[in-house]
């Protein structure tokens, strides 16, 4: 009974998740209550599960919320703004595709460290959409960077899979985090080097015109008003101390709630300035907020309930013991051509809670799964067909999915199954 309302369960998350007709926060709340009470546990009992599964995400939230806060603020400081014009002002710039190719996947990566992809492309888009076509660089390579760099730094804490994957296995963020921190650099490196070859093989084939270019990267003067480019070095020596305060063991959650403590009325003095800001960057972070504790009610249910459990031990009574050693990295390589059909939240809070518990059954960490689950998932989710913000992107970029998906999602594909087996090797 109870693995039939699992697997029931799992399908019915899967289809509203990609449906995207409700709020993943809203599935993931309101179907495992269904199912808790469908297997006959007590609406009391179902609602304190729940209770103690939301309560157990609430550092997770904390680390998100403050995280984002922060580096939003450096962002609109200024703090990456003299990084960004040295790039595009460097004498190679436009001589060669990569050199055009290495200023727009770096200046994506530190705008990507407020963990939003939407702000990504609208810093980085806009002036290099001119260079590219300028230099006749495709724009399908501009996609890549995209789909390669700005997938990888996805594994942030606070950028999505990692903060839903402790979420899940109910782990301190950043202790997961450190775990996949490896591997992310090996996909930050196998990026730059699979765009190096883009680069090589488009040049080859003739189109590009290599030549000088001025590029601007102006902000508009609302922005421009936000900029504090005599607090660069202040910003700077900051941001590296509070950096320097996750290595050495200090929660997260409290080093960034004391990064913008400190942070925010030295950049901007006003009351009314600090209020305007933290409004600025609310939405975003409100709608992984709502998310993330309305997966910790899904945790707690499912966990509690042993529904999760049930499932695993009906997998793994149907998989011969010669296969046991392979079981969790062969679902971990699944987890990468899944991700060009599902979403964040269907891979992660449908997909991933099952492999765990089956991995559980060969003695594999649950923390092993969820480096290889969140590593296997940032590439190809790059170019996930149900995600919303991907034909964002790709229609800033101009480009059409099925163009997108023909040049760079074999370049994914090859990335996300390194990095799983990087993370098969490296994470305990």
């Amino acid at each position: 009974m109870i693995t039939v309302v699992t697997i029931i369960f799992l399908l019915a998350l899967i289809f509203f998740i990609v449906r995207g007709k409700l709020l993943p926060g809203t599935v993931l709340a309101v179907l495992p209550i269904i199912a808790a009470l469908a297997i006959g546990t007590g609406f009391t009992e179902t609602l304190t599960m729940a209770h103690e599964g939301m309560i157990d995400t609430a550092t997770v939230v904390c680390v998100y919320i403050f995280a984002v806060t922060y580096f939003s603020i450096m962002s609109d400081a200024g703090l990456f703004d003299p990084i960004i014009n040295l790039l595009v002002k460097s004498k190679r710039f436009g001589k060669t595709i990569f050199s055009v190719v290495f200023a727009a996947a770096v200046i994506a990566m530190l705008s990507h460290l407020d963990g939003s992809g939407v702000t990504t492309l609208m810093i980085t888009v806009p002036p290099m959409l001119i260079v590219f076509d300028k230099l006749k660089i495709r724009r399908t390579t501009l996609g890549a960077i995209f789909v390669l760099v700005t997938g990888t730094m996805n594994l942030l804490p606070w950028g999505g899979p990692v903060t839903r994957a402790a979420t899940v296995i109910n782990m301190d963020l950043m202790e997961l985090y450190w775990k996949v921190f490896p591997v992310q650099m090996i996909g930050l490196v196998i990026s730059f080097i699979f765009l190096y070859i883009i680069s090589k093989r488009e040049e080859k084939e003739g189109i590009f015109e290599a030549g000088s270019v001025q590029i601007s990267m102006e902000v508009p003067e609302a922005e421009q008003k936000l900029r504090r480019p005599k607090l660069f070095w202040f910003n700077l020596i900051w941001t590296i101390l509070l950096l320097v305060t996750l290595f050495v063991g200090l929660p997260p959650h409290l080093a960034f709630l004391i990064g913008n403590a400190v942070a925010l009325p030295v950049n901007y003095r006003e009351l009314k300035e600090q209020t305007k800001l933290i409004k600025r960057h609310a939405g975003d972070a409100m709608n992984n907020v709502y998310t993330i504790l309305c997966a910790g009610v899904m945790i707690g249910i499912m966990e509690n309930t042993g529904m999760f459990t049930a499932l695993a031990n009906a997998i793994v009574s149907v998989i011969p013991a010669s296969w046991s050693g392979l079981v969790p990295t062969v679902m971990g390589l699944f987890s990468v051509p899944l991700s060009f059909i599902l979403n964040t939240d269907g891979i992660i809070f449908g997909i991933m809670p099952i492999a765990v518990n089956v991995a559980a059954q060969y003695g594999v960490s649950a923390a092993k799964v969820a480096a290889m689950f969140c590593v296997g998932r940032v590439m190809a989710g790059a170019l996930c067909m149900t995600t919303a913000s991907v034909y964002l992107g790709l229609g800033m970029m101009g480009i059409e999915w099925k163009d997108a998906f023909k040049k760079v999602a074999g370049w994914a594909a090859l990335g996300g199954v390194i990095m799983v087996l990087a993370a098969s090797v490296l994470v305990a």
